[in-house]
């Protein structure tokens, strides 16, 4: 239990205080930060009693006796060009995207550590799960867009994709080695979980949001059941790191949609106007109740409806039996609505899902510093 010690050693001192700043700001609490800016200060830390759980040395820096002292993981922070050094269980390149290394460190420690740590943030996360009765009704686009809007409030967020095709490439670019694919084994029993599941995730640099890639192959997620939405869930919600994660789901009331809906906080029920949605949210409404009533709990009390492609108010009108909280306009265009991905795209849109955020945000007690979307060392 606690935060992971973590020594640094490079001979750039302005590399190693922006390092700091960052980690400081974007993971507080996660890190009990220790560095060194010459060899002569490092082999005295070695020399001492002193112990960490990771040492991250520069090539520059690194000496074949550093193993020798035993005093935590060795990792390499190579720069451009840095030959492999064979007693190092792991290189990670010194000029990328701070995200990704601290994604970097977090595998390498993961699988070179067998100890079971939790290293809890400081945050109260809200979980949103963004739900439909039907599918084309543009739930994804307003679950990233949700996103993108909250990490632009300097809130940290996470796009959590359960769609069993999921459509993440749409809206979110990161560099990453893994996916859900990983996700999906880690949950099947891995110790140290959820710093395996922050070693899988991905930063969008432009916007800030996390978010894992899909798996490998779609048939993958047929083995997520339940009970692994259920420990995901929870992962989120005890390690504290995330103010608010965003839950996209597939259309209807599968076992897994309806786990992840009794543990949200917020449900966003995405509706439009037309017959087919009327007659699936009917449906959908009646599953709800039935749900409701075999687990005493009020699912339809964390209902937020919200109708797309609107063309009156919200407010004016009933909506499949519902009031919508917000209306997001029809943008049609020449070529009819939205593509994948256009919407998040569009100022407009993205305008029009400020509403929607206030009202999640209403009332709710969001610790840690603001600011904190992505970011760069180099």
């Amino acid at each position: 239990m606690g935060r992971l010690s973590l020594v640094i050693a490079d001979y750039d001192a302005e590399y190693i205080r922006n390092l700091e700043k960052y980690l400081i700001l974007n993971y507080p609490g996660r890190f009990g930060l220790t560095s060194f800016s010459s060899s002569h200060t490092l082999c005295e830390f070695l020399e001492s009693q002193a112990s960490a759980d990771i040492i991250l040395v520069n090539s520059s820096i690194y000496e074949d006796r550093i193993e020798q002292y035993d005093r935590g993981l060795v990792l390499l922070l190579a720069e451009n060009g840095s030959g492999p050094v064979p007693q190092c269980p792991g290189a990670i390149r010194k000029y990328q995207h701070a995200d990704r290394l601290v994604s970097e460190l977090l595998r390498l420690y993961t699988a070179n550590s067998s100890k079971d740590r939790l290293v809890p943030g400081r945050k109260n996360t809200c979980i949103i799960s963004v739900v439909s009765p039907a599918g084309g009704v543009g739930k994804s686009s307003i679950a990233a867009g949700c996103s993108m809007m909250c990490a632009g409030r300097g809130l940290r967020t996470f796009y959590l994709n359960l769609e069993d095709i999921a459509s993440t490439a749409n809206f979110f670019n990161g560099e990453s080695n893994q996916s859900f694919s990983n996700v999906l084994y880690h949950l099947k029993g891995s110790s140290n979980l959820w710093l395996r599941l922050e070693s899988a995730k991905c930063s969008d640099a432009r916007n800030g949001v996390h978010f894992f890639k899909p798996a490998e192959s779609a048939l993958e997620m047929n083995e997520f059941e339940k009970q692994d939405a259920v420990r995901l869930i929870r992962e989120f919600k005890s390690s504290c790191v995330y103010d608010m994660v965003f839950v996209d789901t597939s259309p209807g009331l599968s076992e897994t949609n309806t786990v992840v809906m009794s543990h949200s906080d917020v449900i966003l029920l995405v509706l439009t106007q037309d017959p087919i949605m009327e007659s699936k949210a009917d449906i959908f409404s009646k599953g709800l109740a039935l749900l409701e009533s075999g687990w005493k709990s009020g699912l339809t009390d964390k209902l937020l409806p919200v109708v797309n492609f609107s063309s009156g108010s919200a407010g004016c009108i009933s909506v499949c039996g519902y009031r919508p909280a917000a209306a997001i306009p029809d943008k049609s265009g020449p070529r009819g609505r939205f593509g994948a991905g256009e919407a998040v795209r569009d100022v407009s849109f993205l305008a029009s899902l400020n509403g929607i955020v206030d009202q999640i945000l209403a009332g709710r007690q969001l610790a840690g510093i603001p600011g904190e979307g992505g970011g760069s060392v180099a």
